[in-house]
């Protein structure tokens, strides 16, 4: 995003971004939200890291306002709540139908049983469309068909929107807080951090009219470790089916040719029992 990109410009050189949270902490993001984690764990998470930006972690800002109570928070808003939603319409767009555990592949919908840490993403992801938007999109189906997309509500959007950056501003104390939209460039950033402004443009990721920005930063999640991981898991899930089908086809038929001459009672006894030993290894795919 562009306030990780100036964050780094300006000398903070531990940040996590949304691709950070998920490299580093996909497991420790599940636990909080199944509600097997203590507030402390943000604490263990973030305690060398420099700043934090974007989902997760934002969602949780106060929690993590809690952990590091002299913190600084930046709250970024847009031009209107409007210009937000229709960003983010179009962010949501291009998550559902490019992400290769939501969608492209025939595969697809089996994803979850296939891959333990793509089950575990798409949970996390759940929490956080559902979040940020009051639905989860990740279960909405054709997105190219209107504009917005049909299940999309603007008028959820918009609330969400409102009722975020609402609650920021209530609850950090004002000397801790910046309100900041990124068209202000580095003046208002780099007096409330004490930093120098730097000679470099203020970085611009976050164009919604291009294939740029916060929808690049989304494609690039797509290649990082836990992504890799877990398509590697699906293709040995996939390649174990194929051989599991393979090897029972071979096994039946030899069963059923071998008893051909027993009686059809026994033939059927043969195939149930062969059957049986086949839907083991399969069963045991999608445990």
């Amino acid at each position: 995003t562009s306030m990780a990109k100036a964050f780094r410009v300006l000398g903070y050189n531990n940040v996590h971004d949304h691709t950070e949270h998920f490299s580093y902490n996909l497991e420790n993001y599940q636990r909080i939200y199944e509600g097997t984690a203590t507030e402390e764990l943000f604490r263990e998470m973030y305690e060398d890291v420099d700043a934090v930006t974007d989902t997760p972690a934002c969602l949780f800002w106060d929690s993590i306002l809690r952990e590091f109570p002299d913190a600084k928070v930046i709250l970024t808003v847009r031009d209107s709540a409007n210009a937000w939603s229709t960003s983010m319409v179009n962010t949501c767009r291009y998550f559902t139908t490019q992400n290769w555990y939501s969608g492209g592949h025939w595969y697809s919908p089996l994803v979850p049983y296939l891959s333990k840490t793509a089950a575990t993403v798409r949970y996390v992801y759940s929490h956080i469309c559902y979040y940020i938007t009051g639905m989860d999109i990740i279960q909405v189906g054709d997105v190219t068909s209107s504009d917005p997309p049909i299940g999309y509500s603007m008028i959820c959007f918009k609330n969400r929107y409102t009722q975020h950056n609402a609650a920021v501003q209530a609850l950090v104390p004002s000397h801790q807080l910046l309100v900041y939209n990124v068209k202000e460039g580095w003046g208002p950033l780099c007096e409330f951090l004490g930093k120098e402004v730097p000679e470099e443009p203020f970085p611009n990721e976050n164009v919604s009219h291009k294939k740029s920005g916060y929808v690049a930063s989304i494609h690039e999640v797509l290649v990082m470790d836990y992504s890799l991981r877990a398509e590697r898991e699906v293709k040995r899930s996939l390649c174990w089916m194929l051989m599991t089908t393979v090897t029972s086809g071979i096994a039946g038929y030899w069963l059923v040719n071998r008893h051909a001459a027993r009686s059809p009672t026994l033939i059927v006894g043969s195939v149930a029992d062969s059957l049986k030993w086949v839907s083991k290894p399969l069963l045991s795919i999608f445990r």
